[in-house]
């Protein structure tokens, strides 16, 4: 074998080994940052699954409730089906019942879907494709949470943030209803109890609180390195037009003379363009909403644990303006001590503006006995002063990069953090 055929084999089996070293490298997970990662899908996003409920209350009919929550094992299919007897059950224009008592319901088989943050009632009309019905007599309402009962027939109801409730359907088979609630009873879920007042405290409106203990995962946080070019492709297709400027403090900017693409050194961008009065449109909430949507999963892709907690309306002489804020859940567990991920603007049926804050993994490093909300309670009581209580529920903070599971007392517009006494 002559000395060039030997160097051409040497040169074969080197090429052969670097593309299996490569293989190797890229197709392994490294740190095992897999156990939940907010992922990201450039394809279309069903806009219902973006105001998706962060708890269903569920009355069993014997006295005894229980509240799902995302990561309870029939929370999908729960969700799924409330969401489709919303539709289907809907048949009338909202009839006024009064103020909503759940203590009414106790013995009654139903549930109640809570949407993260209020809806407004026409929205939801469209969101959720309900045709029969005229929601005119609900505008400038907005919507907390549906009910579904079994009232010898399946009733349908709104309930506001003034806790009136309207009923918008009857008539229709319960069989669906009954059968996922069979299945929840039947899967041994933690019971719920009502919070009742005492000399201390006062309890607005429904607070249910759970009489088994809490157990919930802590997560270490792995922040997710910013591809600059990935994300400027996505906004400028044709770099030939398109000037990179590096700032002195780091920041850099895209710019194509018209549109710009702020990158931030902590990860986070921003995106500005001047709306075109030309193209501009009328579009109502629902319209807007959906335009802010598909942006977001085109240019990003939509998070798969992100939420709407909260929106702005106003109008100036191009029209109405939309500010849609989304922020963060760990397992339907909201993280109260971040910014909003994502914040953009609609303006004329256009995207104004976009603000996104970088992506993050999670890794599971250990479980956190919590004390219940009970004690929980009683100690926002004992040491911030509290008189009045309108929710307690689990959440997270970050903290040390680690997500920490915490309760959250929520008291005249305000939340009270209190950690376990394990921390």
């Amino acid at each position: 074998m002559s000395r060039d055929s030997i160097l051409g084999w040497i040169l074969t089996v080197l090429v052969v080994i670097s593309l299996f070293l490569s293989f190797s490298i890229w197709s392994q997970v490294p740190g095992n940052f897999s156990a939940f990662k907010i992922s990201h899908d450039d394809n279309k996003v069903d806009p219902i699954q973006t105001v998706g409920p962060d708890k269903i209350l569920v009355y069993f009919g014997n006295s005894f409730s229980t509240l799902l929550k995302p990561s309870a094992p029939l929370f999908e299919k729960s969700w799924s089906i409330a969401r489709e007897l919303l539709r289907a059950g809907s048949n009338l224009s909202p009839e006024p019942i009064g103020n909503i008592s759940r203590e009414n319901y106790k013995r009654t088989k139903g549930m109640e879907v809570f949407f993260p943050t209020p809806l407004p009632a026409n929205f939801l009309k469209q969101l959720f494709n309900i045709e029969a019905g005229d929601f005119s007599s609900l505008d400038g309402k907005f919507i907390n949470s549906f009910l579904l009962l079994d009232e010898g027939e399946l009733s349908v109801y709104l309930v506001d943030t003034e806790d009136l409730l309207y009923k918008i359907g009857k008539g229709s088979k319960t069989q669906d209803l009954n059968v996922i609630i069979r299945q929840i009873d039947e899967s041994d879920p933690p019971l719920y109890a009502n919070l009742t007042a005492d000399v201390n405290i006062k309890v607005v409106g429904d607070v249910y609180v759970s009489l088994s203990p809490y157990e919930l995962p802590v997560y270490a946080l792995k922040r997710e390195q910013t591809s600059e070019e990935q994300i400027a492709t996505k906004f400028f297709p044709d770099f030939s037009i398109t000037r990179r400027i590096q700032e002195r403090d780091g920041t850099v900017i895209y710019t194509d003379g018209q549109q710009g693409l702020r990158f931030y050194d902590d990860g986070s961008f921003e995106y500005n363009i001047p709306v075109s009065r030309d193209a501009r449109k009328t579009q109502g909430f629902y319209e807007s909403f959906i335009t802010a949507i598909d942006f977001i999963a085109g240019h990003g892709g939509f998070p798969a644990d992100a939420y709407l907690a909260s929106y702005e309306e106003s109008s100036g002489p191009s029209g109405q303006t939309f500010v849609f804020k989304f922020r963060i859940s760990a397992n339907g567990f909201k993280i109260i001590n971040t910014d909003d991920f994502i914040n953009i603007t609609v303006e004329g049926g256009q995207v104004k503006n976009y603000y996104r804050n970088p992506s993050f993994s999670t890794k599971q490093i250990g479980i956190l006995d919590l004390m219940t909300p009970v004690e929980a309670l009683n100690t926002a009581v004992s040491t911030k002063n509290i008189k009045v209580v309108s929710d307690v529920h689990p959440a997270y903070v970050v903290e040390d990069e680690e997500l920490k599971p915490v309760w959250v007392v929520e008291t005249s517009g305000m939340e009270v953090i209190i950690h376990s006494l394990s921390e």
